[in-house]
């Protein structure tokens, strides 16, 4: 799917829809593809009306939420870490949490410590405005 930025809100209406309670969404891309700006916007779909940054340099940020069941966002952010140091903080405490929501920005760096039932999207820029989003098929669209 080819969306514009200006479409994004309509796309995190989209994704919702498709999401549950104890979801993983992996985001895959290149740096400025827009991972942390499809977070920005689910968040803001969910009513979330806090500033959401990326989780970089602190690898998690957990926003409460009032949406369908869900009371938190759990942002994960594994671009900085090595694929042995995903043993060295709590995050696989959130896979599963049936009140929560994990999004997980690099999630190729550890793909072998994530569940085999993650929803991924693979961003690809295709100009400044404008990217490709490619959903793993157990999204159902």
């Amino acid at each position: 799917m080819t969306i514009t930025l200006d479409e994004l809100p309509s796309v995190a209406k989209q994704l919702l829809n498709g999401l549950s309670a104890g979801d993983v969404l992996a985001l895959s891309g290149p740096l400025a593809s827009g991972k942390t700006t499809l977070t920005q916007a689910i968040l803001k779909e969910m009513g979330y009306e806090g500033r959401v940054t990326s989780p970089t340099f602190v690898l998690e940020k957990h926003y409460p939420v009032d949406y369908k069941g869900l009371k938190e966002v759990v942002h994960l952010d594994f671009y900085r870490l090595k694929p042995e140091e995903l043993t060295t903080f709590g995050w696989k405490d959130y896979l599963g949490d049936d009140t929560a929501l994990t999004i997980i920005e690099w999630p190729e760096i550890g793909l072998e410590h994530l569940p085999k039932n993650i929803k991924t999207i693979r961003l690809e820029i295709i100009d400044e405005q404008t990217r490709n989003f490619l959903f793993s098929k157990n999204f159902g669209f």
